[in-house]
């Protein structure tokens, strides 16, 4: 069992400022034994996050660490040209030497679509063809640099039904951050439907928690027990590198035997 790490890339300071730290976090993720490091993409300064271009960072990052493996929770696609994702993906995977994790998703965001000028009312369906075309360029044979086995590490994060069939369909793994038992049987759904299913669920850890607080709470949620990959958050900002390492020390070498997530 892995624990990753996702962070919004949100700060006070300057831009610069908050990259730089969010360089020296992946790296301290990677020293802690996180599994995982997952960068989100926010337009427009939306949710006080100041990454529009995740994949520019984590070629950065790929540059600072060597094992981890670096994630986008989540690019939206239907924002992006295909080919041109398809691309800098590519990119970053050579320079990570294979370590990318593609994750991609409808957004939240309306200004967002706005400004791109997509309608976001048909943002579910503009993400499933957006999707389709960028598998294909993974896939093909034109794309520079090739990027073999990228097409195998996407990743769809939803919380929708529809969202979760789509994943299945196309061969992505699922993430999701949907709490509670009303998930569990999407999951299953997934599971059913997925050729090779690959779910991680991403919850919140506070400020203040402690191991055994943290523990207790994902004993008593049933979807923990239908992932392989458990990726946390935590909204002090201030306190992540605390937090990774209070997990890394005292709840990661406990999840195994506490048996939470299932292969």
């Amino acid at each position: 069992m892995q624990l990753g790490w996702f962070t919004h890339v949100a700060g006070a300071g300057s831009p610069r400022a908050t990259y730089r730290d969010t360089i020296a976090l992946a790296v301290a993720a990677e020293e802690f034994g996180f599994g995982s490091f997952w960068v989100a993409q926010h337009h427009t300064g939306a949710f006080d996050g100041v990454l529009p271009s995740p994949l520019v960072l984590l070629a950065a990052v790929a540059q600072h660490t060597s094992t981890i493996r670096l994630g986008t929770a989540v690019i939206t696609p239907a924002l992006e040209d295909p080919l041109r994702l398809a691309e800098d993906a590519a990119v970053v995977d050579e320079l990570s030497g294979g370590r990318l994790q593609l994750g991609v998703g409808a957004g939240s965001d309306a200004f967002a679509s706005q400004l791109f000028g997509r309608r976001h009312a048909e943002r579910h369906t503009d993400c499933r063809d957006a999707v389709e075309q960028l598998c294909g360029w993974l896939s093909g044979p034109d794309l520079v640099p090739a990027a073999p086995g990228l097409r195998q590490r996407l990743w769809w994060a939803t919380g929708s039904a529809q969202g979760v069939d789509a994943a299945a369909e196309c061969g992505a793994g699922l993430l999701s951050g949907r709490p509670g038992a009303d998930v569990v049987a999407d999951l299953l759904r997934y599971r059913a439907l997925a050729v090779e299913p690959r779910i991680a669920l991403s919850r919140i850890v506070q400020c203040g928690e402690t191991p055994a607080d943290v523990l207790d709470r994902w004993r008593a949620e049933p979807a923990l027990a239908h992932g392989q990959e458990l990726i946390v958050q935590t909204p002090a900002a201030a306190q992540q590198r605390q937090i990774m390492r209070m997990l890394a020390d005292e709840v990661l070498p406990a999840l195994d035997a506490a048996r939470l997530v299932t292969s």
